[in-house]
């Protein structure tokens, strides 16, 4: 079961280009899946990027997406 989300949220200043690769490499998605979501981080404002069963595994992808600069949070995953 997972319990926790990381979500990306749009800082208006990272490139498509850094947070496409970022969420392709740090977050594991397929290249397809990192520039779709960057496109919805761009329009919605945000989007969910990772996926955890513990926090500290959550908190591990979003230490590494803040490394580049990106605005990850941390929110418990609701059904």
């Amino acid at each position: 079961m997972t319990v926790f989300r990381v979500v990306a949220y749009n800082d208006l200043h990272s490139k498509d280009a850094v947070v496409a690769d970022v969420l392709n490499r740090v977050c594991g998605l397929p290249a397809a899946d990192a520039v779709a979501l960057t496109r919805q981080i761009a329009v919605a404002g945000k989007a969910t990027v990772g996926l955890a069963e513990t926090r500290e595994d959550a908190e591990v992808i979003a230490a590494r997406m803040l490394r580049f600069g990106l605005r990850p949070m941390i929110e418990r995953n609701t059904p």
